[in-house]
């Protein structure tokens, strides 16, 4: 009895603490609206990508292929390398990419994003090398450094001449109108310089190379092509150099499809993947994830490891899958495919709010992944707890924050704070949403049971009421975005819209019956008997068990909706 007791009083203190050293991630410090300002960065930043690590443009294609006819959505591809003649001559490789400017249309015509390889490293067998050397376009009078790509100068960007002569080379891909720069992690060999010498003989530190070089992939590439590009980076990695610590390398405010580097494909891997995703959550980056089955292959394929994985990736602001070995989730078998297509529908479905979290979170210089206490589980924004797998088996020890948590895949599950350790089968993963949320998703069919195909034409609401107001901002690319709100009293709940394009669907949980759902104005909704009907009508509510649907298609006024408990 009495170690029962002991065990009781260890177990009371420490959630005690966990919960005191979560206090400060709550959205009650929240203490400004959200600005609603179109973010920097564009949205399909945020879809589900696909990549090899060495391929030819037939490989490509056929790996897209691949995912969309067994039916998982693809929105970017990266094209890594080799894919040049040589590391950064901008010339592709005729034995590889001989139609490379046809294959990005072929791309873009799928609605597929097309990222290219790259880094300021030239080779010394490279085919513009000795011009940049000779006109003194490198660091250190082109002193070359050994890196994992071969022997080569780093570009001088502090050369006015050297940099006209570097964008040239870069239009040859620019004027292909491609989508994305993978700007790979090199600049910290300027350390090898010792020291680097730059134009005028001004000394380089890296904190200076790697922010003229990942900043001038940014700004040229948007100014030749549109706020629609962006840059795939390390926001923190701990790889390269091999120093064994975290390095920080592009900076919050141009790294909006970041990745963590390169990680093995087991679950050391994917707990190193876990590891940077919270270093750089320290330094507040908002949108990055890591690569999906790991990057280095030991020659094993560990489903166990690869569906874990695949399920984070979902619940990252970025969800790419890519690297050596087997990525393929139909080669592993058909329960991996079912999962896999399972969590990409799920993280397509999360995008509004992805985005929008990713988008208040960098106004706040907070990040979009919060750690939390407990091992290597984190807050997805304000009202999404994931306690992803790091180890294999299915049981998982899980803190809950203060609040009362919904289990994403069976909302009759709700957890109060404290410390419980629950099993989830490989199909399922511990996602769990705070009570008081609102979930705006883009639903487009059934696969994760929060609606339909016929909610493809509306924005999905879920909310789950909790006494008082709460506030959503909805944000929208190159446009003003909407403020979701409700006010939830005794006997109503009022949910409000500012003015927005979509077609709003609210997916109501956890309330009584409404007696009366009506318009702030007082006209009546109608209630129907399905979804189908309530789909038809361009105001409406449909109850179903402890769901209630309320569909207003045109908010363009903005939208104030009273249900009567």
């Amino acid at each position: 009895m009495k170690s029962r007791n002991t065990t009781r009083l260890v177990t009371a203190v420490l959630t005690f603490f966990v919960f005191l050293s979560l206090s400060g991630f709550s959205n009650c410090d929240h203490k400004k609206d959200p600005s609603l300002e179109p973010p920097a960065w564009p949205v399909w930043v945020h879809t589900h990508w696909v990549w090899e690590n060495s391929g030819t443009q037939e490989s490509t294609l056929n790996n897209i292929n691949g995912f969309l006819d067994h039916g998982i959505p693809v929105g970017a591809t990266i094209i890594d390398r080799p894919w040049a003649t040589d590391s950064n001559t901008f010339i592709p490789d005729p034995a590889l990419y001989p139609d490379l400017r046809d294959y990005v249309q072929l791309f873009h015509s799928m609605g597929i994003r097309v990222i290219m390889w790259a880094t300021s490293i030239v080779n010394d067998t490279a085919s513009n090398f000795q011009e940049g050397k000779d006109n003194g376009y490198f660091l250190s009078s082109g002193k070359t450094v050994p890196w994992w790509g071969g022997k080569g100068a780093l570009l001088d960007y502090t050369n006015p001449d050297a940099l006209n002569w570097w964008h040239g080379q870069m239009d040859n891909i620019l004027d292909m109108g491609i989508d994305c720069w993978k700007v790979d992690g090199t600049d910290p060999f300027v350390m090898l310089l010792l020291p680097a010498i730059g134009f005028g003989g001004k000394y380089i530190t890296w904190a200076e190379y790697r922010d003229q070089c990942y900043r001038d992939f940014f700004d040229y590439t948007r100014a030749r092509l549109g706020k629609d590009r962006v840059i795939m980076a390390r926001p923190v990695d701990d790889q390269v150099l091999k120093i064994g610590l975290p390095l920080v390398y592009t900076s919050r405010d141009i790294n909006f499809a970041g990745w963590v580097g390169d990680n093995d494909n087991d679950w050391g891997g994917l707990k190193h993947a876990l590891n940077n995703m919270f270093s750089s959550a320290q330094f507040n980056f908002v949108s990055y994830g890591s690569d999906i089955g790991g990057f280095r292959y030991d020659g094993n394929n560990y489903k166990d490891v690869f569906i874990r994985w695949a399920q984070l990736g979902a619940l990252c602001p970025i969800m790419e899958n890519g690297g050596n070995g087997e990525h393929r989730p139909w080669m592993f078998d058909d329960e991996t495919l079912d999962i896999y297509r399972k969590y990409v529908f799920l993280h397509h479905e999360l995008i509004p709010y992805i985005y929008s979290q990713a988008a208040y979170s960098y106004e706040l210089d907070k990040p979009t992944m919060r750690p939390q206490a407990g091992i290597y589980t984190y807050l997805l924004g304000d009202d999404i707890l994931v306690a992803p797998f790091y180890e294999t088996g299915n049981d998982r020890t899980v803190v809950f924050p203060f609040g009362t948590w919904i289990y994403l895949w069976d909302e009759s599950k709700e957890y109060s704070a404290g410390i419980r350790k629950i099993n989830f089968p490989l199909s399922e993963f511990p996602v769990f949403i705070r009570k008081g949320a609102i979930i705006p998703m883009n639903v487009t069919n059934d696969a994760t049971g929060y609606g339909t195909a016929l909610s493809k034409d509306f924005t999905t609401i879920l909310v789950y009421p909790e006494k008082g107001e709460k506030k959503f901002g909805l944000y929208e690319e190159m446009e003003k975005g909407s403020l979701i709100s409700y006010v939830k009293n005794k006997n109503s709940l009022t949910l409000k819209s500012t003015p927005t394009k979509r077609s709003l669907l609210f997916r109501v949980y956890g309330e009584p019956v409404p007696q009366i759902v009506q318009s702030g104005s007082g006209i009546e909704f109608a209630k129907v008997s399905s979804m189908e009907e309530l789909a038809a009508l361009p105001c409406g509510y449909y109850v179903d068990g402890k769901i209630t649907w309320i569909v207003l298609k045109d908010a363009t006024a903005g939208a104030e909706i009273q249900v009567i408990l």
